[in-house]
């Protein structure tokens, strides 16, 4: 779906770039600025001059290491001693144990009980205190919360994170400055937010595509709503892309910076990770595999020779076991 336009509340809730500076001064030596290279076999099997952002390289394995960095350093030193808490399927949820712990601060870490169990494993030998939770994960998460007086560290709803994220759009530009399209994939929104808000201001004509399973598409449904709108449901293999709902910051950046959301079916998000994994060589997870199964389903269509980046958002999976 073509986005539809900004909301007049919309400009207050966009990150500055001020913020997006000290985010990337915050984060600076805590993350990598991952590799980004241009794929000679993705560009011959898409047909376009494809480039890949390697965010599966950083410390836990995705992109959310930026915004938990950047958000975990504007806590108070009260709200540090108190500990924090977060939600997540896996991804977000190993870069907020990671980070806590390097910082000293306690943290509780609620996952679905489905969550993959590479990911449980991971945050369980991160150190973080783990519930498993059949049902409502946030309203499980909000009574700890409110229970333990614990700050939440949201996956993709607060600013903090939404600037931490920019800093890898920035990247972007700065290495790949002639990008014609840039493919996001799209969870809550976290990631789409920052990229989109840093692509957009440095390169108003660039185009920018969020992609979504077709089973987990709450950014698209809650664009059509107007506003926030949870989900009944949410599956995919693509599992770090299941968020149950996004947030108001999030589609007033999406509204703001995004040209297209699409969706895809779970048989092209399967074909096109073992292409990824086959021609790019890259060991991802299915999330990051939705930006080439949009181009493989006609759902984007590239132009010959036509510089695209697509967001590699992480590698955290089971199964290349």
């Amino acid at each position: 779906m073509q986005v539809p336009p900004p909301q007049p509340e919309d400009a207050g809730l966009l990150v500055t770039d001020a913020a997006i500076d000290a985010a990337a001064e915050t984060i600076r030596g805590k993350v990598l600025r991952s590799p980004m290279f241009r794929s000679p076999g993705l560009s011959d099997l898409l047909g376009a001059d494809i480039h890949l952002k390697c965010e599966l390289f950083q410390p836990t394995g995705s992109f959310k290491v930026r915004g938990v960095f950047n958000k975990l350093a504007s806590l108070s030193d009260e709200e540090k001693r108190a500990g924090v808490i977060a939600f997540s399927a896996g991804n977000h949820a190993m870069a907020v144990a990671y980070a806590a712990r390097q910082a000293g601060v306690d943290v509780t870490i609620c996952m679905p009980a489905t969550a993959v169990a590479f990911k449980v494993q991971a945050v369980r030998d991160l150190g973080a205190r783990l519930e498993l939770v059949e049902g409502d994960l946030v309203a499980r998460v909000m009574a700890i919360r409110e229970e333990r007086a614990l700050t939440l560290i949201h996956p993709f709803d607060d600013p903090a994170v939404v600037a931490g994220a920019a800093t890898c759009g920035r990247e972007v530009i700065e290495d790949l400055p002639d990008v014609n399209t840039v493919l996001v994939p799209v969870g809550g929104g976290g990631l789409i937010s920052g990229v989109a808000v840093a692509v957009r201001r440095a390169r108003p004509d660039c185009r920018i595509i969020g992609i979504e399973p077709r089973d987990a598409d709450v950014v698209t449904q809650s664009l059509m709503a107007g506003l926030p709108t949870p989900l009944s449901s949410s599956k995919s293999m693509a599992d770090g892309l299941t968020a149950p709902v996004t947030g108001a910051i999030n589609l007033a950046h999406i509204r703001s910076c995004v040209d297209e959301i699409v969706t895809v079916e779970e048989d092209a998000i399967a074909a096109a990770f073992v292409d990824v994994v086959r021609q790019g060589k890259l060991a991802i997870e299915p999330a990051a595999a939705v930006t080439v199964a949009a181009i493989q389903a006609g759902s984007v269509v590239l132009q010959p020779g036509e510089t695209a980046c697509l967001i590699m958002c992480g590698g955290n999976t089971d199964r290349l076991a």
